[in-house]
């Protein structure tokens, strides 16, 4: 009855172990770089919006530019919504990524004329 339990407790663990594997092997790949180009006077807080789940990159001081990287997933895609501190939003499309790429967001002073970052509610 011991070695029944031993063995059947080692194979689920080996069975985890190697399905742990897998997962670490989908999400292997360079990250993908974004720069937000803050041109606007406010700060600005930015999300990230992938597999339904919403991650806070960082704050962007006005008037600087801010690097982020963002660990790469199959299959992955992403949406960037922005808040500015002093109020106004704008979000992007899906965007298709692949690992290593670099997506620059320009934010501009006034959010109507945004290319990227439509204005949002």
């Amino acid at each position: 009855m011991l070695r029944t339990t031993t063995l059947i407790l080692f194979t689920a663990l080996v069975g985890a172990s190697c399905a742990g594997q897998n997962l670490r092997n989908a999400e292997t790949g360079p990250p993908i770089v974004v720069e937000v180009q803050n041109n606007n006077f406010q700060d600005a807080t930015v999300y990230l919006f992938r597999d339904g789940e919403r991650t806070r990159l960082g704050i962007v001081t006005g008037k600087t530019d801010q690097t982020f990287a963002v660990p790469w997933r199959a299959n992955l895609y992403l949406r960037f919504e922005v808040r500015f501190i002093g109020g106004g939003a704008c979000a992007t499309r899906r965007i298709p990524m692949e690992p290593g790429q670099r997506y620059v967001l320009e934010l501009q002073p006034d959010l109507r004329v945004n290319l990227d970052c439509e204005p949002i509610g």
